[in-house]
């Protein structure tokens, strides 16, 4: 039974901040928009948007990574996992701060694309994915 309510707790938590994070931006908005700040803040919003869903990846691997840690391991990065999945999801979930924060002469691979479909749900599973792999990538330390 300690178990089962452990797991609940932890899904509606886990519900909650999702719930309340992507409202946030709208709130947000609202509320700059209210005060007529909207161009001093907008950048906040928008790199929050961008970056909560890193944020919900780490939080999916966070209890088996507690539960390593916990192990007392040597610990060391899996650099391979780290630059091949990690870079390029990084890359898409962070599009729209690059191309928005880099002088539109800077050629973006794939900017083309990823900027036509900003509106899909790319953006968001590849920061989740990013987030998750953040944390996967450590790895126990091999002494041999």
């Amino acid at each position: 039974m300690k178990r089962f309510l452990l797991y609940f707790i932890s899904t509606v938590t886990f519900i909650a901040l999702v719930f309340w994070g992507y409202q946030l931006p709208d709130l947000a908005r609202e509320a700059l928009m209210f005060e007529g700040r909207l161009e001093g803040l907008y950048i906040l919003v928008v790199i929050f948007t961008f970056l909560f869903p890193t944020l919900i990846g780490i939080l999916l691997r966070l209890p088996k990574f507690i539960k390593e840690v916990n192990e007392k391991r040597k610990w060391s990065i899996d650099w391979v996992k780290l630059c091949a999945m990690g870079i390029p999801t990084l890359y898409v979930s962070q599009i729209i701060i690059l191309f928005s924060s880099l002088p539109h002469s800077v050629p973006l691979p794939f900017s083309g694309a990823l900027m036509r479909n900003i509106e899909s749900p790319l953006s968001t599973i590849a920061g989740i994915i990013f987030g998750y792999i953040v944390l996967d990538s450590l790895k126990e330390k091999n002494d041999s």
